[in-house]
């Protein structure tokens, strides 16, 4: 799509290139950089030659443009009640709810676009607004949950809240809640109960097809009667994601199969072909039935949730329809350009949503290289050129973004799409949205259907559980540095220009190849902390967990953080996926690591707060030993044991004296325990590190009696002390530190924990022996790298 205006030809294409740039460059540089893009755009200009002065102008002028329109839509949408939140206020406000309803368990989430509050009373103080807060509602009985899942989006509410700043993350490339809010437009959450809320339902076309995306759901549970499988119908038909066991969705995003699970232009394409199909059945006009699948598809888009695969497509395939009924024919890359622009213009933030980012990039991918890949192996029929072509340039093109947001990439994603995809587009989606239909006729005509859909998904998701739990290599990638990302972006922009050079005889395509498997093996980082001991200690909460890395050698995971479990009162109150340390904080900071293999697991004593993670962690990695303290294991230290133990791993213990080395200048000492009758907190695993002349001593939860042993077999001075027992008053002794002297020292302890860990009295101690002080629950994670040359620290939230 070109348009021509007074000599310019402007590429769609480009532009949209151009305001992509112009949106990323506002978003992490200060507003003077427009100021000096323009004041370097005339100087630039006029040294360029004059067939290209006016498209470089043009270009850059949209890229300025971008820049003004996203600090114009920053400023909109920011935050009058953000520093009430800061205080933890409680206010009164009025608004409309904005998205869809979820609940979970005892607890029920939504944004809502506040259009009045008030910090004191309802009609006291009023102030307008059109705010969007993320807000929690607290619920009470099976009465209230049943209710609220009535609310729709549209309707009004009315409420005292509580104000409070979302959560950042508190681990290296952990989640970050508070970034991901704010690429929605929110600032701030709040938390209120249910009684608490007046709520007035209201009219709204969202509020419609939701109803209606709720009655195709009710159908489907009806129609299948497996509980897992009606989750990942409602998901595969009806966009509701959340619907699909965890367990399921998990498998799918092990393999590289979540995308199927998402709208996208398979299913546009598939239900407008379907659509098209009957309008043409019963004498429909072509062109009028072009028309009327494009109006079918705006509510299709709707009807689904309109998320921004769900939009690109219909987008896309509306416009594609367009074409059909007026002839015009339109490069595939322009109609792409144009369905971004359009929902950028809608809504800048969206560039940072990880869906958008996935389903706008495959499909670029998809438009550039399916053609090229056709090109390739001509002698192989052309359905099997094709799949291949549409698989590899899929998995070619969504691989930095996986192992960016989610440091993960299976070796055989791409054997495993290539078989599975189009099995389940052939038979599971279509059959679904069959059944559906026919169930409007009469409940029987959807038997067949409903049975062979079933079938085959449980036929197709036994081997697909079988793969995932043979724990592949190269499954795990470390966190990619900005370079890569670079390097790997224009490396696939050359591909294309390279093609049309010339450059694609066989060893053309060897030497891509070879490039291409380059770029995979410095996504492993194989050089990244050769010579140094690197030491996280992450925040768990109220627990331990830390991860020692020698160099590129060995992993040390002493301890893995625990979740007190309670089991919920009625059954209406089970969360679908409860939160649990080891699998939401430990298994995803490993991952960005790259870590696949443990060699040594310390459990250093049997409490909850610091093995209670491993039971999550053991089907995910290969172990090569556990060290635990050698007395009698409690319950949940025994099952742990068991669960290693079905691994084939050894379980170990020591006794003081002993020591091991892991690389020159790398040493460890097992300190504690030995033979003797300490039992609980004071038979904690004690392992001290000598890492290039720097020690850390790793003191678990010992206690008073245990430290004076420690004294006894004699101490000596150390770099880092990890603070016992999580900075409580009955650890850390004076005559501890007086022994051990250390210049820093690391506390483990959860925020606002119920203990009051640390202690003030341990603060002080440390304080008056002069050590500088970390502690997870002010920093969040704490890393310690120490190299030949020295160490240095990073901490995961500032001081402020």
């Amino acid at each position: 799509m070109k348009e021509q205006d007074g000599g310019i030809t402007v590429s769609v294409w480009i532009a949209s290139l151009a305001m992509m740039i112009g949106l990323i460059l506002s978003a992490y540089l200060h507003p003077a950089w427009l100021l000096l893009a323009t004041g370097l755009l005339g100087g630039v200009v006029a040294c360029i030659p004059l067939p290209y002065r006016k498209c470089v102008a043009c270009y850059s002028l949209i890229s300025i443009l971008a820049g003004l329109f996203f600090y114009g839509y920053e400023n909109l949408h920011s935050s009058e009640v953000k520093p009430l939140a800061e205080r933890e206020q409680t206010i009164w406000i009025e608004g409309v709810i904005d998205s869809p309803v979820r609940r979970d368990g005892d607890a029920a989430r939504f944004f809502v676009t506040i259009t009045s509050w008030g910090e004191n009373e309802r009609d006291q103080n009023e102030h307008w607004s059109l705010e969007k807060i993320a807000l929690r509602v607290k619920l009470a009985s099976f009465q209230e949950a049943k209710q609220i899942e009535q609310w729709r989006r549209g309707s009004v509410i009315a409420a005292p809240i509580r104000l409070s700043l979302p959560a950042p993350a508190r681990n290296p490339h952990a989640f970050d809640y508070a970034s991901y809010l704010y690429w929605q437009g929110v600032h701030v959450t709040g938390e209120t109960s249910y009684q608490a809320v007046e709520m007035t339902p209201a009219f709204s076309v969202w509020a419609s097809f939701q109803e209606w995306q709720d009655s195709g759901a009710r159908r489907i549970e009806l129609l299948f009667t497996d509980t897992e499988t009606a989750g990942y119908m409602k998901s595969l038909l009806l966009g509701l994601g959340q619907e699909v066991n965890p367990e399921l969705a998990a498998m799918y995003s092990n393999l590289g199969l979540s995308h199927i699970l998402a709208i996208s232009g398979l299913h546009v394409t598939l239900v407008s072909s379907m659509f098209m199909w009957c309008l043409e059945r019963i004498g429909i006009r072509r062109r009028l039935a072009f028309v009327v699948t494009i109006l079918f598809l705006i509510g299709y888009v709707l009807l689904v949730g309109a998320s921004a695969s769900a939009i690109r497509s219909g987008l896309m395939g509306s416009v594609g329809l367009l074409c059909q009924v007026v002839g015009k024919k339109l490069d595939g890359k322009d109609v792409w350009a144009g369905a971004l622009i359009l929902m950028l213009l809608m809504n800048p933030y969206q560039l940072w949503h990880v869906g958008f980012q996935l389903s706008f990039a495959v499909t670029l991918g998809l438009i550039i290289f399916v053609p090229y890949s056709l090109h390739v192996f001509v002698r192989v029929p052309v359905w099997i050129r094709t799949l291949l072509a549409v698989t590899l340039s899929a998995q070619l093109v969504s691989f930095p973004f996986l192992i960016y947001h989610f440091h993960l990439f299976s070796p055989v994603s791409w054997l495993v799409n290539l078989v599975v995809t189009p099995i389940l587009s052939a038979i599971a989606l279509p059959f679904g949205y069959i059944a559906v239909v026919l169930d409007f006729v009469h409940p029987f005509l959807a038997v067949i259907p409903v049975w062979l859909s079933t079938a085959m998904l449980k036929w197709i998701h036994l081997p697909l559980f079988a793969i995932e739990k043979m724990r592949l290599p190269f499954t795990y990638w470390p966190h990619p540095s900005w370079w890569w990302l670079a390097l790997y972006t224009c490396f696939l922009g050359a591909l294309p220009i390279s093609w049309r050079l010339g450059y694609h005889r066989k060893r053309d395509i060897m030497l891509t190849f070879v490039i291409f498997l380059s770029f995979i093996v410095a996504a492993r980082q194989p050089f990244s902390g050769v010579e140094e001991v690197r030491i996280t200690f992450l925040d768990v909460g109220q627990g331990d967990s830390i991860v020692v890395e020698i160099g590129d050698q060995k992993v040390y995971l002493m301890d893995a953080g625990g979740t007190m479990q309670f089991p919920a009162a009625e059954p209406w109150m089970e969360k679908r996926d409860p939160f649990e340390v080891g699998k939401d904080v430990v298994l995803p900071f490993l991952m960005a690591r790259g870590i696949e293999k443990i060699d040594r697991v310390i459990m250093t004593h049997g409490d909850l707060d610091h093995i209670g993670g491993f039971k999550s962690l053991v089907p995910h990695f290969s172990f090569g030993e556990v060290l635990v303290n050698g007395t009698a294991p409690s319950k949940l230290e025994g099952e742990i044991v068991q669960l290693f133990q079905q691994e084939g791993v050894p379980i170990l213990t020591g006794l003081p004296g002993q020591s091991w080395s892991d690389a020159p200048g790398i040493e460890w000492k097992w300190l504690h325990p030995g033979e003797s009758t300490f039992s609980g907190n004071d038979a904690s695993v004690i392992l001290q590190l000598t890492a290039f002349n720097k020690t850390v001593l790793f003191t678990g939860d010992i206690e008073k009696d245990g430290e004076s042993q420690l004294v006894q077999n004699g101490l000596t001075s150390v770099d880092v002390l990890k603070v016992a027992h999580h900075g409580s008053n009955t650890s850390s002794t004076e005559e501890l530190l007086a022994v051990t002297a250390p210049k820093a020292a690391v506390i483990s302890a959860g925020v606002k924990n119920r203990y009051g860990h640390p202690s003030p009295e341990v603060l002080h101690r440390l304080k008056k022996s002069g050590s500088a002080v970390y502690r997870t629950d002010a920093h969040g994670a704490i890393t310690l790298v120490i190299t030949p040359t020295g160490l240095y620290w990073q901490a995961q939230i500032l001081d402020t």
